[in-house]
């Protein structure tokens, strides 16, 4: 008998899912059998991207303009979600906004720019799914917070005050949010990337010097891909993860442990 994780009949809520590592996951849910609605703020691409994934995987896709750190917004937007696309399992709150710049020139802006949609926002989406399960009764919810090695450390040669700590805030309410709705049968679990060909490391692609000092950081010396990621979100939305709840898995190739 093979393997599988199975995730059909359920709607998945990926927020940025439309981009990076956000993108493979909203790919590898639809690949499960899961409906998939993206959450975007800005990307015009979003809507295509949803299409594409609903054309590939034979499932309902629909991509979302919204700003995650509107709590009002947000909640009606589930809501909305729960009609349209179908019954939310799970939701993975991967959107999130970094700045790389001297600690002694950051300003309030650069503080409320990433703790908004990487702290409040991350609450706010976990926060409407929630509310929805006790609505509906729904006792198998999932939810997983795309953090960050920075979490924990500080990394070689960045300049991330503020984005390492929104990423150990968010460590911190998975554990507090799992102990908080255990008995509602949630499961809160973060995984923690390396280094990851985004977007957001778009400096590692323009700077081959660069990408390589950081590949010899990390044991399996490369960057790891999107894809290598997005698989342990998915099995944390599964029914094999069914006893994991307030936990962080890192997956950076073995940057992290020495």
């Amino acid at each position: 008998m093979v393997w599988n994780i199975d995730l059909s009949g359920k709607c998945i809520v990926v927020s940025g899912g439309n981009r990076g590592i956000g993108l493979a996951i909203s790919n590898q849910c639809a690949q499960a059998g899961a409906h998939v609605a993206i959450i975007y703020k800005s990307s015009t691409d979003a809507p295509e991207r949803a299409e594409e994934i609903a054309k590939k995987y034979d499932v309902r896709c629909v991509a979302y303009k919204v700003d995650v750190s509107d709590q009002a917004a947000i909640q009606e937007l589930f809501g909305k979600i729960y009609h349209d696309v179908g019954p939310i399992g799970g939701v993975v709150c991967n959107a999130g906004v970094g700045i790389d710049k001297p600690a002694i020139e950051m300003t309030r802006e650069d503080y409320d720019q990433q703790f908004d949609p990487n702290v409040w926002g991350v609450f706010v989406c976990a926060q409407a799914a929630a509310k929805l399960w006790k609505e509906h009764q729904y006792m198998n919810g999932r939810i997983v917070f795309v953090s960050s090695v920075s979490a924990t450390i500080a990394n070689i040669s960045t300049k991330q005050c503020f984005y390492n700590p929104t990423k150990g805030a968010v460590n911190m309410l998975a554990k507090t949010l799992a102990m908080e709705w255990a008995d509602q049968g949630i499961l809160v679990n973060c995984l923690s990337p390396g280094f990851v060909d985004t977007d957001m490391n778009q400096d590692l692609r323009d700077d081959p010097k660069k990408k390589e000092f950081y590949e010899q950081q990390v044991m399996l010396k490369r960057i790891s891909d999107p894809n290598e990621q997005a698989g342990t979100v998915v099995f944390f939305l599964s029914d094999y993860a069914s006893y994991i709840t307030g936990t962080e898995l890192i997956v950076d190739g073995g940057f992290h442990a020495w």
